[in-house]
């Protein structure tokens, strides 16, 4: 009677260490909405109001890698001046100005999380979201950008 009782407490926990569900891949419109109900929110907290720092994300065609397992998500994301997204599409851009790239975890993180405005800029500042120019003009404003966020972080002004 006890080694049934064992042999079902082990089946129980094999089946359900076997069986526990598993994280649900991202897709595309969940992505979309992070973008928009998440990030679009909460650009005057995530995007400084200095005028370089807006700039580089303002007025811009991002071209969004999320990067996945199997296959990435690629969005096309239009910009206003200050860095609100007015547009967002499937697929690559024809002439983007400039790149961010993540993946899946992040995005997950930052969307589970209870504030998710300190959840980006920590990804931000850790490269856990990374972002880079397009063209030579946007590379030198994206590296004047973080030279400037790196001797922030250095005297602890963000």
């Amino acid at each position: 009677m006890v080694r049934i009782v064992w042999i079902s407490i082990l089946s129980i926990i094999l089946i359900s260490f076997f069986c526990a569900p598993v994280a649900s891949a991202l897709t595309e419109d969940e992505v979309k909405h992070f973008f928009l109900n998440i990030y679009n929110p909460h650009v005057d907290e995530i995007i400084p109001d200095i005028p370089l720092i807006k700039s580089v994300f303002g007025g811009q065609v991002i071209h969004i890698t999320i990067e996945k397992p199997g296959e990435n998500i690629e969005l096309s994301a239009l910009t206003n001046p200050d860095g609100y997204i007015n547009k967002l599409e499937s697929g690559k851009p024809d002439n983007s100005t400039l790149r961010l790239i993540s993946n899946e975890s992040v995005v997950q993180r930052i969307r589970n999380s209870d504030d998710p405005v300190t959840e980006t800029n920590e990804a931000l500042l850790s490269g856990d979201i990374s972002y880079e120019g397009v063209g030579v003009i946007q590379e030198i404003n994206v590296t004047i950008v973080k030279t400037v966020q790196f001797f922030a972080e250095l005297f602890c002004i963000i």
